[in-house]
C-alpha cells in the first residue's frame, strides 16, 4: 500500500515540476517538442539559436545524468520508507515506482497534457495541433528508453540499500 500511495505522489510531483517548468519556460522545452513545431517557432523568432547537434547531444546526456542521481538520490528515500533493506527489494520497489511515473510522463503528460494544452505551446504554434500530437510516437519511444535509464537507477538503489542498511 505504501509502494502504490508512493507512486501516486511521485506522478502528482513529478507532473507538476514537468507541467510547471513547461509554463514557466517554454523555450527551455524545444528540443522535446516536434519538429515542425520547432521550425515554425524559430522562423517566427530568430532570435533563438538551435543548438548544434552535437553540442545538444552533450548537453543533454550532462542534463540526464545529473537527473538521474537526483531521482535516485530521491527513490533511495522511497524505496527505504517501503521497507526495502536489501537489494532485491530496493531494486524491484525503485523499478516499481520508476516505470509507474515513467508512463505517466509519455501518456498523461507528453500524449495528454502536452500535445492538448494550448498553455504549454510555443508562441505562435498554438495552432498547429496536428504537429503537436504527431510527438507521440517519440514521446512511447522515449518511454522504453526511460524503461532501460530506470534499470540503471533501479540497480544503483538496489546496491546502495544493500550497503547503507
Amino acid at each position: 500500500m505504501i509502494l502504490f500511495i508512493e507512486c501516486i505522489i511521485a506522478c502528482v510531483i513529478f507532473g507538476i515540476g514537468i507541467v510547471g517548468s513547461v509554463l514557466a519556460n517554454k523555450v527551455f522545452w524545444l528540443p522535446e517538442y516536434a519538429p515542425a513545431v520547432q521550425e515554425k517557432f524559430l522562423s517566427l523568432h530568430p532570435e533563438y539559436k538551435v543548438t548544434d547537434k552535437k553540442e545538444g547531444l552533450l548537453g543533454l546526456i550532462v542534463k540526464k545524468i545529473i537527473a538521474c542521481f537526483l531521482f535516485v538520490a530521491v527513490l533511495l528515500f522511497m524505496v527505504y520508507i517501503t521497507g526495502a533493506r536489501n537489494f532485491i527489494y530496493g531494486f524491484v520497489n525503485c523499478y516499481i515506482i520508476w516505470f509507474v511515473v515513467n508512463w505517466f510522463d509519455v501518456f498523461v503528460l507528453d500524449i495528454w497534457i502536452l500535445a492538448n494544452w494550448k498553455k504549454c505551446r510555443l508562441p505562435g504554434t498554438e495552432h498547429m495541433d496536428k504537429e503537436y500530437r504527431a510527438n507521440n510516437r517519440k514521446s512511447i519511444i522515449d518511454g522504453f528508453f526511460g524503461m532501460a535509464i530506470g534499470l540503471v537507477a533501479a540497480l544503483a538503489v538496489g546496491g546502495l540499500i544493500e550497503v547503507l542498511f
